[in-house]
């Protein structure tokens, strides 16, 4: 098991968030296989006394989807002819949902598990009471063995584009799964995508690489995002910024494929699956060498930027530099002696 993530053999409640990418296939259609292996995972997972909750995206897509076959198959010839006009996004989330659920309804009772519907919106985090009683009720699912699947309300939402909320944090399934996290004390975070984590460019760059753990200090002005996911909002984009937001506050997060067999269980197994997000990353980062190299790429670039310097801010260098050694003398003195005495004491064991 890799060091970064022995924290697994902790978890016990974890948070799975579905992506629209996951849920369906290319034609908008359900991927049924993906949604079957994933419910097989989640029924491991709960039988072996791990308390899952799932956020599910897909019912826009979905819905979407269905309403479009059922204005083909009642228009005419001549009615098809003419523009048509694209589906209101709530009209499509509602009628959507409804068949969402019952898939998940169905998949689970093939597995002898029962699944609950929770639908939330923005405004509802803003009252205490209803975080209290939200925290209550999972809790009772949990202990019931129920899989709580959230969604955002899409239907009856206010938001507006671009899906931002008053406090900042871009508002989609990801950032929902992020604030659960942190409401239902969550001990981990898994956000499933189209790829297999986050890379250092666009993953159909064949330069780009796997970030195994994110380190935000190293990786947050090197990473180039490629386009956002076929469907969806808000793409890889969101994904990060979910995850950084839940890891700051102390929840890990990985971001894996869902398309991969096992992807979650590999990940409580403490396999190198996906992209980490965790508060203490920087910890763990490897000190880079400087090679020779780099080393005189410097002193020569040094070299340049002190010559250009009119002879006044030269002076004024080399004199802050004389007065810090004359600060620092006894230290350095010190260190000196320190230094000397280490060597002779080596010398001596070589003889």
């Amino acid at each position: 098991m890799d060091r970064s993530r022995a924290f697994v053999k902790d978890v016990k409640r974890l948070i799975i968030k579905v992506g629209t990418a996951v849920v369906t296939r290319a034609d908008g259609r359900l991927a049924l296989g993906r949604l079957g292996a994933l419910c097989e995972q989640i029924k491991d997972l709960n039988s072996q006394g791990y308390e899952v909750i799932v956020v599910s995206s897909g019912a826009v897509g979905l819905g979407r989807q269905r309403l479009r076959y059922r204005r083909l198959v009642n228009s005419s010839f001549a009615d098809l002819q003419k523009p048509q006009v694209e589906f209101d996004g709530k009209a499509c989330a509602a009628v959507g949902q409804n068949s969402l659920m019952a898939l998940y309804d169905t998949l689970f009772s093939q597995l002898d598990l029962t699944s609950a519907q929770l639908l939330v919106t923005d405004n509802d985090f803003r009252d205490k009471d209803f975080r209290n009683q939200l925290s209550e009720t999972v809790k009772s699912l949990l202990a019931l063995k129920v899989i709580p699947i959230f969604n955002e309300n899409d239907a009856v939402s206010t938001r507006k584009a671009p899906y931002e909320d008053s406090s900042g944090i871009f508002w989609d399934n990801d950032s929902l799964a992020a604030l659960l996290a942190l409401e239902l004390k969550a001990d981990l975070l898994v956000l499933l995508s189209d790829v297999e984590g986050l890379y250092s460019g666009p993953p159909s760059d064949p330069r780009s690489k796997l970030i195994h753990t994110y380190i935000k200090e190293r990786h947050q002005g090197e990473i180039t995002f490629g386009d956002k996911s076929r469907v969806g909002r808000g793409g890889m984009t969101a994904k990060v910024k979910a995850a950084v937001y839940a890891a700051d506050a102390g929840i890990p997060v990985v971001i894996t494929s869902g398309y991969a067999a096992e992807n979650i269980i590999k990940v409580l197994q403490g396999e190198c699956v996906g992209t980490l997000f965790h508060h203490d990353a920087h910890l763990w980062a490897p000190v880079r060498e400087v090679g020779a190299r780099e080393m005189a790429i410097a002193a020569r670039e040094s070299s340049r930027r002190l010559q250009a310097m009119s002879s006044h801010d030269r002076r004024k260098i080399l004199l802050d530099i004389a007065d810090a050694l004359e600060a620092n003398e006894k230290l350095i003195n010190t260190e000196m002696k320190l230094i000397y005495l280490l060597h002779n004491k080596q010398d001596m064991k070589n003889l």
